[in-house]
This record gives structure tokens, C-alpha cells and sequence, in this order.
């Protein structure tokens, strides 16, 4: 079997991925001989004059793939454009719960150069401040707070709130973001992005537990504090969703938890010590999973009410911290 020669491979790497012809001719890397890789399904061109490994590529997830056009399509915009939109999430890492767009997005500053479209992605013409504009895993891209506000414009409240959550526990603010609100005040689809920025939460650590929290705010029920630590006596244990109050613990089941780990039984007895602590110090723990977080927000929405409906306020709230632990002893 055919691999790529070891100069073509050194530049995909470091291009994370992608090269452009100009950056191989400036390794001694001829157009001629690109074409030759292209032609041995070696080399694949993602956008003009960009390629990637032709394998990685047809092997990759559609949102590895997408990250990877997104990437091309940038680089072949020019020095002046960043990918943006979803493009702009998926090379930032944030994480996603849809499927992909069908073509990569980038942005140019009004006036660098006219906005097109082509088979390998869009190109729009947009007012960008120069901070909105950085650089990030081999690629320009928009902020990470330009970016959240500007996917919560154009897509549904469960993609957009999943994503902002992950920009603020990875540093983003909620300052920030609401700068890139008004910034963009009379643009369409800022009252979304606007109702994303009041409920995002950075101490959510999964889209999973974003999901869930949305399913409080959908339907007017009390909304929980986010991975709070509780101390047991016996144990100190990081719980989901806690509403103190009512002295009940709200936790997602994610199989990510469980999946394809070689400690899989050890991880589900330890879960159930911990949810053994939690119920002898009297906190009721409610239990839901992906399918219903993420699709049926309704008849999740209904147990966590009975739940809540199950457990009155009590006259003193169980007692919680969020930050670290000196001694952990477990958690979720």
C-alpha cells in the first residue's frame, strides 16, 4: 500500500492537516508533483489549492471531515478571512449535538474583499472588530464569544446553549458574549442568541447536562445548581443538577461514562456507592439519559416535575460548594 512521502506528510502536520500549494512550493514541493499524489488518491483537494491526506479524510466523522473543509476552504479565502458559524466551532473544539452544515463558512471584514460562494464553502463579507478575529489550532477563525453568538443567531437554543456552555468553562465570559451582542444588536436572530448568553452556564461539563438543564428552563421548573459538591461525611461527590432546597440531585447517565472502558464494572459499583452516600445523608436522586435530554424534552421535563412535586422545600438546604476539593473521594 501507497503512503504519502514523508516531506508531504511533515507538512500536513503541520498544518494540521491541510497545506496549501503555495506553502509546499516554499518546501520544494512542485505543483506537478502534487498533482501526481492527487491522481494516486493519495492527496485529496479540499478547496483551491489546499489538500489533505486523502485516507484520514474519507476515514474521518462527518464533523472531522467538516472541521477539515472548514480549515481548507479558510485557508484558500485568504489572509483577511476566518472561518466563522459552525466552521469557527468545530476548528475551536466546542462541542456539537447536530449534524454539520453542508458547506464550511468564512468571513471577511466589509471591504478586504467581495463575498461568493463556490462548491467548497461560502465566503460572506461581514463587520468584524479586530478582536472578534484569532487564531486557533493551525486556522483563523472568529472568538470563541463571536462565534457563540453568532451560531445562537442561526440555529436552535439546545446546539447554541451546548456550545456556550463549553466557551465559558473553557474561558470564555459572559461579559464577553454579551459584547458580541450588542455588537451585533439589529442583526436577525439576535433575540436567540440573546436568551442563549442570559442561560448559559460554564459549570456544565457535557452536553448532556446542558440538555437537561434546558429541559428546567423550557418548562418553568426550578433550575438546579450545576455540578455542586456535596460532602456526605463519608465521601465528597460532584453532583449534576442539585436544587439544595428540596434536597434533590438530578443526574445524567451518560454511556461515555461506561462505553468501550475496561473498567466499566468497577466505574458502575462505584456510581452505586455514591448514589447509596447521597440518599443516606436524605438527598433524592433522579436519574435521566440521552434520549430523553436530547429529544423529548416534554416527558423529561414531566418526571423532573414530579420529582420536584415528590420533595418539598425543606427549611434548611443541604449544604454545597462548587470548586476544587482538597481530598477527592469521588464524583460523577
Amino acid at each position: 500500500m501507497r503512503t504519502l512521502p514523508h516531506d508531504v506528510g511533515r507538512l500536513l502536520r503541520s498544518g494540521h492537516g491541510v497545506f496549501s500549494v503555495t506553502e509546499a512550493q516554499a518546501r520544494g514541493i512542485t505543483r506537478s508533483r502534487l498533482a501526481r499524489l492527487e491522481r494516486s488518491a493519495l492527496l485529496v483537494r479540499l478547496a483551491k489549492g489546499v489538500y489533505a491526506d486523502a485516507a484520514e479524510y474519507a476515514a474521518a466523522d462527518e464533523w472531522t471531515a467538516f472541521t477539515q473543509r472548514s480549515r481548507a476552504f479558510t485557508l484558500a479565502c485568504g489572509p483577511w478571512a476566518a472561518a466563522a458559524g459552525w466552521s469557527a466551532a468545530a476548528v475551536l473544539g466546542l462541542p456539537v449535538i447536530g449534524t454539520p452544515p453542508a458547506q464550511p463558512l468564512a468571513v471577511v471584514p466589509v471591504g478586504a474583499r467581495m463575498a461568493s460562494d463556490n462548491v467548497a464553502g461560502r465566503l460572506r463579507a461581514v463587520a468584524l472588530a479586530p478582536h472578534h478575529r484569532t487564531y486557533a489550532n493551525g486556522c483563523r477563525v472568529t472568538s470563541a464569544p463571536r462565534t457563540i453568538v453568532d451560531v445562537a443567531r442561526t440555529s436552535s437554543r439546545a446546539e447554541a446553549l451546548v456550545a456556550a456552555d463549553a466557551a465559558l468553562a473553557a474561558g470564555a465570559t459572559v461579559a464577553e458574549l454579551r459584547a458580541v451582542v450588542e455588537f451585533q444588536a439589529c442583526w436577525r436572530g439576535i433575540r436567540t442568541a440573546t436568551w442563549v448568553v442570559d442561560h448559559a452556564d460554564g459549570f456544565a461539563e457535557s452536553p448532556l447536562e446542558t440538555l437537561g438543564r434546558l429541559a428546567f428552563i423550557e418548562y418553568g421548573l426550578p433550575v438546579p445548581v450545576s455540578n455542586a459538591w456535596i460532602d456526605t461525611g463519608q465521601g465528597r461527590y460532584r453532583v449534576d443538577h442539585l436544587l439544595p432546597d428540596r434536597w434533590l440531585v438530578f443526574e445524567g447517565d451518560g454511556a461515555l461514562k461506561y462505553d468501550n472502558r475496561l473498567d466499566a464494572g468497577r466505574v458502575v459499583a462505584d456510581q452505586r456507592e455514591r448514589e447509596w452516600q447521597l440518599r443516606e445523608l436524605g438527598l433524592e436522586v433522579v436519574r435521566y439519559g440521552w434520549d430523553l435530554a436530547r429529544y423529548d424534552h416534554r416527558r423529561l421535563a414531566a418526571r423532573f416535575a414530579r420529582a420536584i412535586e415528590r420533595c418539598p422545600v425543606r427549611p434548611e438546604p443541604v449544604p454545597w460548594w462548587r470548586g476544587p476539593v482538597p481530598h477527592r473521594l469521588g464524583s460523577g
